[in-house]
């Protein structure tokens, strides 16, 4: 999944709203961001476990502590470590992937299907700001914006499907 994973921190921000958007964003691509991390300081590298099942707990777990730390609401980090935890879940739909280190690999592979991951990704975006835009404390204008968004996240994710990984 690629902008799917905004989508669905974009409509979870209608359950989080106490939460900054920008950390509802991150923990929906924590894996992505350890790894990002990993690949600037090697010492960090654990060898592809934050896409298996194992590496995706313990993001969960990493995000929703951090959350309850910062932000003393258990609720809120049930709901960031969920969402952390969606990243892998998604990820298997469009990727194939090992299950645990060393493991099987799974998964659906939409990504050999562009349209078919465009068409899922397109989706999951669209009902992400569908839900995002029901949020109480979004401002009229802002919710004007939210079509500009969504047809600028859908036009990224085409990119990716039919220009970037299509080569």
């Amino acid at each position: 999944m690629y902008m799917g994973h905004f989508g669905i921190a974009l409509g979870a921000r209608r359950w989080l709203r106490p939460l900054p958007l920008v950390w509802l964003l991150f923990a929906s691509i924590a894996p992505d961001l350890y790894d990002a991390l990993a690949g600037l300081m090697p010492a960090l590298d654990t060898g592809g476990i934050s896409h298996t099942l194992p590496g995706a707990v313990g993001a969960a777990i990493s995000f929703a502590l951090a959350t309850a730390l910062i932000y003393r609401n258990g609720t809120l980090a049930l709901g960031v470590g969920l969402l952390a935890l969606s990243h892998t879940a998604t990820d298997y739909l469009t990727s194939r992937m090992p299950v645990w280190p060393d493991g099987p690999s799974t998964g659906l592979y939409l990504y050999a299907t562009p349209w078919a991951d465009f068409l899922l990704e397109s989706a999951v975006i669209t009902l992400g700001l569908l839900l995002y835009a029901r949020s109480p404390d979004l401002r009229h204008p802002a919710r004007a914006g939210l079509i500009g968004m969504g047809a600028l996240m859908i036009a990224l994710q085409g990119v990716w499907n039919f220009v970037i990984a299509g080569r």
